[in-house]
Formats: C-alpha cells, sequence, structure tokens
C-alpha cells in the first residue's frame, strides 16, 4: 500500500512539474523541407516522439508474438502427442504384465517410434507375440527392431535366442548365438545361452568344447563333469569302445581326472568292455589319490582276476581298518576267489559297521552259494526292506527264488 502510495504521489510531482514547464515556455519548432513547413510546441513534438516510440514497440511485439504462434502451436502438439505417446506405451507395459498379449502387441508397437525406449517397446512386443506362439510375428518385430536400432544389434539377438529357448527352438537359438558370438566372441551371456542349448540337445562334444569358455563357478564345474561324463558314455556304442574311452581321458583336462564321477564312468566303460586290468589300475590310482567310498565298492565288482585286487584291498585295510565300503569289498573280493569263509568274516564285519542293503545282499548270495536257503531268502529280504523304493519292485533273480523257497 505504501509503494502504490509513493508511485502516485511521484506521479503527481512529475506530471505537476510537466505541467508547469509547459505552462512557462510551451517552446517552438519549426520543420520545414521541399517547400512544406511544420510548426508545433516543443512538449507536443516530443509527446509526439513518445507515441511513436511506444507504438513501434506495441507493433514490433505483437509481430513477433504472430511469428511464434506457429511454433507454439508445434511445441503444444508435440507435447500433446508426446503424452498420448507416453500414456499408450505405459498401457502396453501394464497390458504384457497382465498377460493381455495381443493388445499388448498393438500399444507398444503403436507407440515404440515416439516413445523415449523404443527398444523396450520393441522387446516387449515380441515376448507377447512368443507367448503367443506366433514366432514369424516375433522374429518381424525382431527384425524392426534391429533396422530401426542398429546399435542394439545384440540386445536384440540375445532377446532372440533367449525366446527361442523359451519356445522350445533350440537350434534355431544355436544358429542365433552363433551368429550373435560373431559380434561378440566372449560375451558370457552369449555363452551360457549356447552352452544351455547344446545341453538340452544333447551335444556332448559341443558342451565340452565351449564349457572352459565360460567363467568358473560351482555350477559350471558340474557342466564340464557331465560333459565329459557323457563322452566317456557314448563310448560304449563303438565297436573299440576301450579305445574311444581311453581317448577321450587323455584329451580331458587333467584337473577333471580326479573327479570321482568321472573315474566311475572311465572304469565302468573300460571295465564292461574287457578291459578288466586298466579299469583296475585307473581305480586303483584313484583311490591311492583320494580314499572315496564309491570307488573302493566299485573296485570289488569291477571282475577280472580277484588274487591281485585282494592283495591291494588288505593294503588299505591296514589304514582304513573297520571301514565298512573296504570290508564289503574283500568280501566280495574273496567270494569272487571262492574264499567263502574269509568272505564271511568280512561281510559280518561290514554288516557290524553299517547294515547297507549291498552288504546284505552280498550275504544273501554267499548263503545261497552255501545252499542255506532260508539265512539267504532272510538277507535278500533284509536287504529289500533297507531300499524302500526297491522293496515295492518284483524280485529278480537268486533274491526272488530265495525268497519264494523260504
Amino acid at each position: 500500500m505504501i509503494i502504490v502510495i509513493f508511485v502516485l504521489l511521484l506521479a503527481l510531482a512529475i506530471g505537476g512539474g510537466a505541467a508547469w514547464f509547459v505552462a512557462r515556455d510551451p517552446g517552438y519548432l519549426l520543420i520545414a523541407y521541399d517547400g512544406m513547413t511544420l510548426e508545433t510546441s516543443v512538449w507536443f513534438a516530443l509527446l509526439c516522439a513518445v507515441a511513436f516510440v511506444l507504438a513501434w514497440f506495441l507493433i514490433s511485439f505483437a509481430c513477433r508474438r504472430l511469428l511464434h504462434v506457429g511454433a507454439d502451436v508445434a511445441v503444444w502438439a508435440g507435447a500433446r502427442r508426446a503424452t498420448r505417446t507416453r500414456a499408450k506405451a505405459q498401457r502396453g507395459t501394464v497390458l504384457l504384465a497382465e498377460g493381455k498379449w495381443r493388445e499388448a502387441i498393438g500399444d507398444l508397437l503403436a507407440s515404440a517410434d515416439a516413445s523415449g525406449t523404443p527398444l523396450a517397446n520393441y522387446l516387449g512386443a515380441a515376448r507377447a507375440a512368443n507367448m503367443l506362439g506366433n514366432h514369424d510375428e516375433r522374429d518381424d518385430i525382431l527384425e524392426r527392431a534391429a533396422k530401426t536400432l542398429p546399435n542394439a544389434a545384440l540386445a536384440v539377438e540375445l532377446t532372440r535366442a533367449e525366446l527361442q529357448q523359451a519356445a522350445g527352438q533350440w537350434r534355431q537359438s544355436v544358429h542365433t548365438l552363433t551368429a550373435a558370438r560373431e559380434r561378440a566372441a566372449h560375451h558370457p551371456t552369449v555363452l551360457r545361452g549356447l552352452l544351455a542349448a547344446h545341453r538340452a540337445l544333447g551335444d556332448a562334444e559341443a558342451v565340452a568344447q565351449l564349457a572352459p569358455e565360460l567363467p568358473r563357478d560351482d555350477a559350471l564345474d558340474e557342466v564340464h563333469v557331465e560333459a565329459w561324463r557323457t563322452r566317456l558314455t557314448k563310448s560304449r556304442g563303438s565297436s573299440q569302445a576301450a579305445t574311444h574311452a581311453r581317448n577321450t581321458w587323455r584329451a580331458m583336462p587333467k584337473k577333471l581326472r580326479d573327479c570321482e564321477a568321472l573315474v566311475l564312468a572311465y572304469a565302468d566303460v573300460l571295465a564292461d568292455h574287457d578291459a578288466e586290468d586298466a579299469a583296475e589300475a585307473v581305480l586303483r590310482r584313484a583311490i591311492n589319490k583320494h580314499w572315496r567310498t564309491s570307488l573302493v565298492l566299485r573296485y570289488g565288482t569291477i571282475g577280472g582276476g580277484a588274487e591281485k585286487r585282494r592283495a591291494n584291498a588288505g593294503g588299505w585295510l591296514r589304514r582304513h581298518a573297520g571301514d565298512a565300503a573296504l570290508l564289503l569289498t574283500l568280501g566280495r573280493l574273496a567270494l569272487a576267489d571262492d574264499d567263502t569263509e574269509t568272505a564271511r568274516t568280512h561281510l559280518q564285519a561290514s554288516l557290524e559297521r553299517d547294515a547297507a542293503p549291498a552288504t546284505l545282499a552280498e550275504m544273501g548270495r554267499l548263503c545261497s552259494r552255501e545252499e542255506d536257503h532260508a539265512a539267504a531268502a532272510d538277507y535278500f529280504q533284509r536287504a529289500l526292506a533297507a531300499v524302500p523304493a526297491l522293496a515295492a519292485m518284483p524280485a529278480k533273480g537268486d533274491g526272488q527264488r530265495l525268497v519264494q523257497e523260504g
């Protein structure tokens, strides 16, 4: 309020001063040009000059505003269009999350080119098409994304491979990821995708070649083991299975040759194809290096001459006295060597420490050989009872016959 009063007083003072000057001496101005003259007071001429300047400023301002109207309208229309596009993109994302695949495709594609995140729109639409089972439409959308966003070609190909695998198109995903690998040879996602595809296709050779290129972790250690075990197992189908198994074992990384599962797989192939001595040597070296129950148990069942194996196992007994698995192995070897008395001693000692189904079954076989059918049936029954999954299955061979006779 004080400011308003001050401004009014100032305006009155200026107006009063101007009126006093005009009344005191209005002045005289004469302008002559080409026979024409203009006479007026100085104050009126000044007033006209001020009015002219104001008019010029107002006209210039109006012209500038008129020139900017088109640009302002364009900006407003663009902002309105962007708002509608964002709303459509958001609606498409919501529809995708809700599983309304067809509606989501329409909104995501319609808003892709004008949205701030076209790649997300295209990839979302491709996922929706994949969920509908429209694989051709999915591929068309991804091709459109690759052409629109050439810098995102790798991301598009990785998404294509992921969707192909989700649709069970494993071979197609191998082709896609192989092409992607040309752009990024050591990209972990590309390599993991290829590994998953080769595993799904059962291509052990490809898995074995690819696995070493991946970062090391526990899961990949299992992949390495699985790949080499599959290669060893496949050698069984060869006419020279033992030779192929040896070649595979030599090609295997040395750090994997200590793997329990691989040692067992290698020994199995050798033992099953008339190479029991080689299988014995593989198991003996592995047991001497790392004492493992599964290897000790397999040592007693590989076949071939039992005398040498009994001697080796007897040597282990001095260091592993009371080991139930070793006592079972010694009992099996004695039984294979027709030394039933020693076999009974070892098997009973093993049963005192662990009444394992395998040990009970061996006692049943021993009693069957001695024609003690009642005792054999009892041991076989106990062995079956110790394994619930087997107890529900029909008995076979000696077990079935002896159970029936008992």
